[in-house]
């Protein structure tokens, strides 16, 4: 029953809490303002019999006495707290016994007679209401001690109990110790007490052989009677320094006694001074352990995402050179795969350009000049493929090839093709004019494209490329080969997906290479 162990744990936390946390003056002034107002609304709740809600305010008002560290208003909020819980009855009553005997035990550290009174009677109320015999013995013999009516018993050595946790064996001995100081201390009383009855018997008997001796003096002479006066006079005096010396010595063990209790109390307390020491190290420890391994964490958390970020740019550059070599589609299957499937597409319009007089424009411009003008040229014809959703097939020397309608059979039909063709006809008669203001040679390109089925797939395995094939890409190179410069031919297949959306001139049957006659039409821009 004894709450001792627990008030050394709310002690611990206590003085813990003091090397980490204080409090302003003016924050603690209107902490204890609010604290006095829960107080007293959580008194008048209970006196109207609303026992939940001043559990509530009390239960505020202990935290904010714990925040104050002060233990006679923590006394205080307890005991009203308690009595908060003990109103609700239920398993409350569980809850209001423990709270009840911690505001004991701080009413006791802080010497408040009448709190301790006041939780002793309701503990012992609810005991007898729950049949608790001894707790209930234990209870009135303490307010019998209190209330000056019986010597307390010397304190029995605290049992280490299971509640929230186990106490600590040390704490254990150390009460162990204080009880037998205490036992020895009691002792020591009862010591003194046995001396002066002894002493008390000694003189009665003195009195009565006085008495005897007084009776024999009237029988004597004067001269014996003066004798036995004399002799009578020394005992009185050995005995009186006899008694004096008994005294003395009670006095002696009296004050011992004291200096042992003091020595006994200056050694807890230096107990529960390094035991704080020794928590406080441990948090601090632990504190700084913690905050090492969230320093490390964070450090290699940085330097993985840097690695991350690494990978990721370096596998976004392989993706983006991946799709300036193949479609997204047949680059998406080869990733998965390995390897990309040979398709075969029924309608394809194959796009051809071709510069007119190249090999004499190359003879008057240096390599370096050479290369840049056709790049210049191609990169402007990228462009125009991506904007208008061609596939760019490849480029052979002067040669640039380019269709629509693969890998997506819907995403560019002849129209757009057509149209593409013309935004690169268009781009070089501007590029044309900027050449002769400077003096310099320039491109015209001659445009041809028929549309028909091809076999479309990715060849080799080291620069592998995405190429297609079949009659349509011959006729689509005769078409090229049969235009003019400045001009967009196509063939008749072409021709009649076409025809509606644009103006085309019929150029009749014309002989081509391995084809024999095949049916030709301008495209007017």
């Amino acid at each position: 029953m004894t709450m001792k162990p627990i008030l050394i744990v709310f002690s611990l936390l206590f003085y813990s809490s003091f090397f980490f946390a204080q409090s302003s003056g003016d924050d603690l002034a209107d902490k204890k303002t609010q604290l006095n107002q829960y107080l007293s609304q959580a008194e008048q709740l209970t006196a109207q019999g609303n026992y939940v809600q001043a559990a509530e305010l009390s239960s505020k008002a202990v935290d904010i006495a714990t925040q104050l560290y002060d233990f006679t208003y923590l006394a205080t909020a307890l005991n009203v707290h308690g009595k908060a819980l003990n109103g609700m009855g239920g398993k409350q009553k569980v809850k209001a016994v423990a709270e009840l005997e911690k505001s004991l035990q701080f009413a006791k550290s802080k010497k408040m007679a009448d709190l301790q009174r006041e939780n002793l009677e309701i503990l012992a109320i609810i005991a007898r209401e729950r049949g608790k015999d001894r707790d209930l013995k234990e209870y009135t013999d303490q307010l019998s001690a209190l209330n000056g009516v019986a010597v307390p018993l010397p304190p029995k050595a605290p049992t280490v109990v299971l509640e929230k946790g186990v106490l600590k064996e040390e704490n254990a001995k150390l009460y162990e110790q204080v009880a037998i100081l205490s036992s020895e201390l009691s002792n020591s009383h009862m010591t003194k007490s046995q001396s002066v009855q002894s002493l008390d018997r000694e003189r009665r008997k003195l009195v009565d052989i006085i008495s005897s001796q007084q009776e024999a003096i009237q029988d004597m002479n004067e001269k014996q009677a003066k004798a036995a006066l004399l002799l009578l006079q020394q005992k009185k005096m050995v005995d009186s320094l006899s008694f004096l010396k008994a005294v003395d010595s009670i006095q002696l063990a009296s004050k011992q006694a004291d200096l042992d209790k003091k020595e006994a109390e200056l050694g807890l307390k230096k107990s529960e001074r390094n035991l704080i020491l020794l928590f406080a190290v441990l948090i601090l420890l632990i504190t700084v352990g913690l905050y090492n391994r969230f320093v490390d964490i964070k450090r290699n958390h940085a330097v993985l995402e840097e690695k991350n970020k690494i990978i990721q740019e370096e596998r976004q550059r392989s993706e983006t050179l991946l799709l300036n070599i193949l479609p997204a589609s047949i680059a998406e299957e080869l990733k998965k795969h390995g390897q990309a499937h040979t398709r075969r597409y029924d309608s394809v319009s194959v796009l051809f350009a071709d510069f007119k007089n190249f090999t004499n424009i190359a003879e008057r411009l240096t390599p370096e000049e050479l290369v840049s003008e056709l790049d210049l040229c191609f990169k402007a014809f990228d462009k125009i493929v991506g904007k208008y959703d061609l596939e760019k097939i490849k480029t052979i020397g002067d040669a640039y090839m380019c269709a629509g309608g693969l890998p997506d059979p819907f995403q560019a039909p002849p129209v757009k093709v057509i149209q593409a063709a013309f935004d690169m006809q268009n781009y070089l008669e501007v590029l044309k004019g900027q050449r002769i203001a400077e003096g310099r040679p320039y491109f015209e390109a001659r445009i041809g494209i028929h549309t028909g089925p091809i076999i479309a797939g990715v060849v080799g395995e080291k620069k592998f490329a995405y190429d297609i094939w079949g009659d349509t890409v011959n006729v689509a190179a005769r078409m090229e080969s049969s235009s003019d410069a400045g001009k967009v031919n196509i063939s008749a297949s072409t021709y009649q997906l076409v025809k509606d959306q644009f103006k085309c001139e019929y150029r009749g049957k014309i002989s081509v290479k391995n084809k024999g006659e095949v049916e030709m039409y301008w495209v007017e821009n």
